[in-house]
C-alpha cells in the first residue's frame, strides 16, 4: 500500500526533533561545567542573603516598636526598640562580607550599598542615646533607607537568581550523567514515536481508502432510491443529488448542476401559478435557531401532473472540528405517490363497497324486527276485532304505528347520517321520553332482563330530535341486551350536573370499577349545566381493543348481518348535532356504562302549536298521480278523492305526459314521485308539464327527502316537496300549499 503524503512531514519532524535533543543537551552541559566554577560563590551568596534577612527583620522590628511607642509611650516598646538597635549592632559586624559578595556579583559597586552602610553608620550612634533616636523627626526617615537599600539589593539578587541557581544544580557531578542520560531517553522516545506516527499514517492511509469506498457505495446507495434526494448548504447551494430527482420533479436533462441555488429550483417548479417549495427565508430561521424540528412535508401536484410528496428534513453534525457552515444544511427529498394514492383509491372503493354490504344487511335485520312487530300487532289486532275486544285492538294498533314510526325514524337517521343533516330539535322533558320508550324496551331486549327506569321528573329540559333521542336509547338498550346473553339488569338514569369550570370528563371518579374509559371529544366539556343519561347494563363489558374502535362507523363486534355497526356512530352524532358528547366506561366481566351528556336549555323554547289541517271543500279540481308503486298510488288517490279531486293515475311519466299532450287533458295538481321507471323522472316530468299547464300545483314525493336537508337543485322552485313515508294529515298539508302556491302564482 502506497505511504500517506504527511509521511515525508513525519520524517523531517523527526529529524529536527534529535537535532534539538542533541544541541540542547551539549548545552546544558556546557552551562553545568561554567555553574560549577561559581558554586563557592554561591555559598558565599547564601551567606550574604542570610545576612540581609537578619538585617531586614531588625530594621522591620525597630520601626514596628518606635511606631507603637509614640502612640502608647509604653517602655515596653521603648526596650523592644533599643533591643532591634542591638539587633542591627550584631548583624552590621557581618556587613563587610556582604560588601565582599555584592563586589563580586556586580562589576560597579551598587549605590544601594554604600546607602545601606551610611544608613547603618547612623543607627550604630542611636546605642547611646535611644531616647534621643525615639523623638527624632529623621529616625523612621532613616529606618525606611534601610529598608528601601534592602529591597534594592534584593531585586538586584532576583534577577540574578536563575541564573546563580542553574550553576547550583549543574554543580553536581551526578548532573552530567542525567544529561546524557536525557538524551539517551530522547533520542529512544523520538524512535518509538517515529514508529507510531509510521503506523497512524498506514491507518490513516487505510482509513481514507475505506471513506472513498463508503462514499461511492452510499452514492450508488443513493442513486439506486426511488425517491429524489437533494442536499443543501446554510447558503442555499446545492452540493449533492441523486439521478431520481430530476425525473420526479420533471426537471430537463442538466438543470441540476453542483451549486445550483434552492431559490432558482424553487422557481422552476411552479405548478399552476403557485411555488411546490416552501420560501429559503423559512429554512434559513430554522438553520439559525439550530433546531432539529420535525421534517416539512407536503403533497402537491408537480409540473409533470405527477402527485409530488416533499419532504423538507434539516441536519446538524455533532462534528465541532468542522466548519460551522459544513455542518449545517438540510435534506429535500421528492417522492412520486401517483401509484400510491391510485391504490388508496382503489383500497377506498374496496372499503366502501364492504362497508354497504354491511349496512344492507344491518339494514335488512333491523328492518326485519320492525315489521315483525308491525304485522304481529296488525295481525293481533285482527283476532281483536272477530273477538270484539276495542282496547285490545287499539293497543295492537297502537304499537304497529309506534313499529312504523320507528321504520321512519330509522331510514330518517340513515340518511341523517350519509348526507350529516341536522333535524329540527325540538324542547324535550326527558320524563315523556322514558315514558315512551320504558314499554317498548321491555319487549324489545325480552323477559330475561329487568330494565330500570329512574324517575326524570325533575330533570332540566333539553332541546333535541324526539325521535333521535328515542332511537340513541333504542339503540343503546339493544346493544345492552347483546352482551347480557345470560340476562341481567339494564339501568337507564338522568341526572343534572353543573360544572363551574370546563372538565375533562375522562378524569371523573370510576364507577363500579369500570376504569376503561373513551370520549367521543378529546376537548374537556364547556362549563355550564348538562344532562346526564346513563345506560348501565350488567353484561360482559368491553376490553380495550373494542373500546377504542367502538365510535368508528360500520365496527360490529356481531357476527356479519347481525348488525350494522352504525348503532354507536348515531348515538354520538346525534349527541354532537345536540351539542353534546358520548362516554363510555367499561371492564371486562363488570359490564358497560353509556353516559349522554346533553346541554340543559335555559330558557325553554315555545313549543310549536300543531296547525290544524285545513279541511278542502269538495270541489272539481283533477289531480295527476305518477308512482310507480301500486300501493302508494292507491293510498295518495284515496285521499285526494276523499279530499273531493277527481284522480287520474298512472305508472310513470311517459304516460303522464301523453295524458296531457296527446288527450289534451288539463290538471290542477300533479303528485308525482321522482324516481319513475323510463326516461322522465319526477323532476324532469314536472317540469314538461308545468311548461304546457302554467297554473300547474306540483308535489314531488321521494324516500330521499329530509326535513330539513337540502333542496334538490333540480326541483321546481314553486314544486312542494315530501318526504317518504307521509301521514295523511302531512301529506293534505303539502298539497294545500301546493294549491296556495299556485293561486298566488
Amino acid at each position: 500500500m502506497a505511504r500517506h503524503p504527511a509521511k515525508r512531514a513525519h520524517v523531517l519532524a523527526l529529524l529536527g526533533a534529535a537535532l534539538l535533543i542533541v544541541t540542547f543537551g551539549t548545552f546544558a552541559m556546557q552551562l553545568g561545567n561554567e555553574m560549577a566554577r561559581h558554586g563557592q560563590l554561591d555559598r558565599q551568596s547564601a551567606s550574604a542573603d542570610q545576612i540581609l534577612r537578619s538585617l531586614d527583620r531588625g530594621v522591620g522590628q525597630a520601626r514596628l516598636c518606635r511606631f507603637a511607642w509614640l502612640a502608647t509611650h509604653d517602655p515596653a516598646q521603648k526596650q523592644c526598640f533599643i533591643d532591634a538597635l542591638a539587633g542591627i549592632g550584631t548583624v552590621r559586624k557581618d556587613f563587610p562580607a556582604v560588601e565582599a559578595v555584592q563586589e563580586r556579583l556586580n562589576r560597579i559597586r551598587p549605590p544601594s550599598l554604600d546607602q545601606l552602610r551610611a544608613s547603618l553608620e547612623t543607627i550604630s550612634g542611636w546605642q547611646t542615646s535611644p531616647d534621643a533616636a525615639l523623638a527624632q523627626v529623621d529616625t523612621d526617615a532613616t529606618l525606611k533607607g534601610v529598608d528601601s537599600a534592602l529591597m534594592s539589593l534584593n531585586s538586584v539578587d532576583t534577577a540574578r537568581r536563575e541564573g546563580r541557581l542553574a550553576d547550583m544544580l549543574r554543580n553536581t557531578s551526578w548532573q552530567k550523567r542525567l544529561d546524557a542520560l536525557g538524551i539517551v531517553i530522547g533520542v529512544l522516545i523520538m524512535v518509538t514515536a517515529g514508529w507510531v506516527l509510521d503506523r497512524t499514517s498506514l491507518a490513516a492511509a487505510r482509513a481514507e481508502a475505506r471513506s472513498r469506498n463508503l462514499a461511492l457505495q452510499l452514492r450508488a446507495v443513493l442513486d439506486s432510491l426511488t425517491i429524489g434526494v437533494a442536499v443543501f448548504g446554510t447558503d442555499g447551494q446545492l452540493r449533492h443529488w441523486n439521478d431520481r430527482l430530476g425525473s420526479i420533479l420533471g426537471l430537463e436533462d442538466g438543470f441540476l448542476q453542483q451549486g445550483l441555488s434552492y431559490n432558482d429550483l424553487s422557481a422552476a417548479l411552479v405548478a399552476d401559478g403557485q411555488p411546490l417549495l416552501e420560501p429559503f427565508a423559512h429554512v434559513e430561521r430554522a438553520l439559525r435557531r439550530g433546531e432539529c424540528a420535525a421534517p416539512v412535508m407536503v403533497e402537491c401536484k408537480g409540473i409533470n401532473d405527477a402527485d409530488l410528496e416533499l419532504c423538507r428534513t434539516l441536519f446538524f453534525a455533532p462534528d465541532d472540528i468542522l466548519d460551522a457552515e459544513d455542518r449545517r444544511g438540510f435534506v429535500l427529498t421528492a417522492n412520486d405517490i401517483t401509484l400510491r394514492l391510485r391504490s388508496e383509491r382503489a383500497l377506498g372503493e374496496s372499503q366502501k363497497l364492504r362497508a354497504v354490504g354491511q349496512l344492507t344487511a344491518g339494514i335488512a335485520h333491523d328492518f326485519k324486527n320492525l315489521l315483525t312487530v308491525i304485522l304481529g300487532n296488525l295481525e293481533l289486532a285482527t283476532e281483536a276485532g272477530q273477538d270484539a275486544d276495542k282496547e285490545r285492538m287499539q293497543h295492537c294498533l297502537d304499537a304497529a304505528a309506534h313499529a312504523a314510526r320507528r321504520s321512519e325514524t330509522l331510514t330518517g337517521q340513515l340518511l341523517s347520517f350519509t348526507r350529516r343533516d341536522k333535524p329540527a330539535p325540538d324542547t324535550v322533558a326527558l320524563a315523556d321520553i322514558f315514558a315512551l320508550t320504558t314499554g317498548l324496551l321491555a319487549r324489545v331486549i325480552g323477559p330475561r332482563i329487568a330494565v330500570e327506569c329512574g324517575d326524570a321528573t325533575g330533570i332540566w329540559r333539553v332541546q333535541v330530535n324526539p325521535a333521535q333521542l328515542e332511537s340513541a336509547l333504542l339503540n343503546l338498550a339493544i346493544n345492552a341486551r347483546d352482551a347480557m346473553t345470560r340476562g341481567g339488569t339494564l339501568s337507564i338514569r338522568a341526572t343534572n350536573v353543573s360544572f363551574p369550570t370546563g372538565v375533562n370528563l375522562l378524569t371523573l371518579p370510576i364507577e363500579d370499577e369500570r376504569g376503561l374509559r373513551v370520549s367521543s371529544e378529546v376537548t374537556p366539556l364547556a362549563a355550564g349545566a348538562w344532562v346526564r343519561v346513563d345506560v348501565a347494563d350488567t353484561g360482559c363489558g368491553m376490553g380495550p381493543e373494542v373500546l377504542h374502535q367502538l365510535f368508528e362507523p360500520f365496527f360490529t363486534t356481531k357476527d356479519d348481518g347481525a348488525g350494522t355497526g352504525l348503532g354507536m356512530a348515531m348515538v354520538v352524532d346525534f349527541c354532537r348535532q345536540a351539542g353534546g358528547r358520548v362516554t363510555v366506561a367499561s371492564a371486562p366481566g363488570h359490564g358497560t356504562r353509556v353516559t349522554l351528556w346533553l346541554p340543559r336549555v335555559l330558557v325553554d323554547a315555545v313549543l310549536p302549536v300543531r296547525e290544524a289541517v285545513p279541511a278542502l271543500p269538495k270541489t272539481n279540481l283533477r289531480a295527476l298521480v305518477v308512482e310507480d308503486d301500486p300501493a302508494i298510488r292507491d293510498i295518495v288517490a284515496t285521499i285526494l278523492g276523499l279530499a273531493g279531486y277527481r284522480v287520474t293515475e298512472t305508472a310513470d311519466g311517459e304516460a303522464a305526459y301523453d295524458l296531457v299532450v296527446e288527450a289534451a287533458n288539463m290538471y290542477d295538481l300533479l303528485v308525482t314521485d321522482v324516481q319513475l321507471p323510463g326516461p322522465l323522472d319526477g323532476f324532469r316530468l314536472a317540469q314538461l308539464l308545468r311548461e304546457r299547464l302554467p297554473a300547474l300545483a306540483v308535489v314531488c314525493m321521494s324516500g330521499d327527502f329530509t326535513l330539513d336537508g337540502p333542496r334538490p337543485v333540480a326541483a321546481l322552485p314553486t314544486a312542494q316537496l315530501l318526504p317518504k313515508p307521509f301521514r295523511r294529515d302531512g301529506f293534505l298539508k303539502v298539497v294545500s300549499a301546493a294549491m296556495k302556491e299556485r293561486i298566488s302564482a
